[in-house]
């Protein structure tokens, strides 16, 4: 869960046909890795009106059997880490003769760094170089 900090700020009211809206601040968008269509839980408690992110609801199993399969395919893959402290950055390069186990390892990757940054309170993903990133076919 991201880690408790105190933000307040006032807005406007919106309107869009028969609704009221208020825009989320890009820091809190930010902080909770919020996106256009992510649900947030509207609640009022004693005069009170709070706007929280939906939690995930389901957790899922992997099977003994899935990992033993994944470790085999994962176990031909080199990862090379390095650490930037003049760009305050981590460079992370994998490689394998598998191309196919490395595509589907840097898409796996990647598309849970968000809800694992969520989780550690970090603020956002960033991809610096779009074009050397190719999502795997599943």
């Amino acid at each position: 869960m991201v880690k408790a900090s105190r933000f307040s700020v006032n807005k406007k009211l919106l309107k869009s046909g028969g609704s009221l809206f208020v825009g989320v601040p890009n820091e809190v968008i930010e902080q909770w890795n919020l996106g256009k269509g992510d649900e947030v839980c509207l609640s009022v408690t004693d005069g009170a009106i709070r706007i929280e992110p939906k939690q995930p609801s389901k957790i899922e199993s992997i099977s003994e059997e899935m990992v033993e399969t994944y470790s085999k395919v994962m176990k031909g893959i080199q990862a090379k880490i390095t650490l930037d402290t003049e760009g305050n950055a981590l460079h992370l390069e994998f490689s394998g003769e598998n191309q196919d186990a490395v595509s589907l390892l840097l898409h796996n990757l990647w598309s849970n760094l968000p809800a694992l940054f969520n989780m550690l309170g970090v603020g956002s993903v960033e991809e610096s170089d779009k074009e050397t990133r190719k999502p795997a076919d599943t």
